[in-house]
């Protein structure tokens, strides 16, 4: 099995992963450059530290788990 990133806004291309940590990684990766976390003491939030759920919140992703054969029709394939 492999996992589909899909992109609720619709701008990226799906990607396949080979788990859900590494696209995890990916989507803290692809978001580090505009995120802006802070927690009640005002002290910032490394990015790489947040769940794969609220990553996902936060770019307005989601994710499916595929077939092996499912995964071969796509083209980017991260794994």
């Amino acid at each position: 099995m492999k996992v589909l990133r899909i992109d609720n806004q619709g701008v990226l291309n799906n990607a396949v992963f080979k788990n859900l940590e590494d696209l995890r990684q990916q989507l803290c990766d692809y978001h580090s450059i505009d995120w802006r976390g802070v927690d009640k003491n005002n002290n910032d939030i490394d990015i790489f530290t947040l769940t794969l759920e609220q990553i996902m919140d936060y770019g307005e992703w989601n994710y499916e788990w595929i077939t092996e054969e499912e995964a071969e029709q796509y083209e980017d394939k991260r794994y």
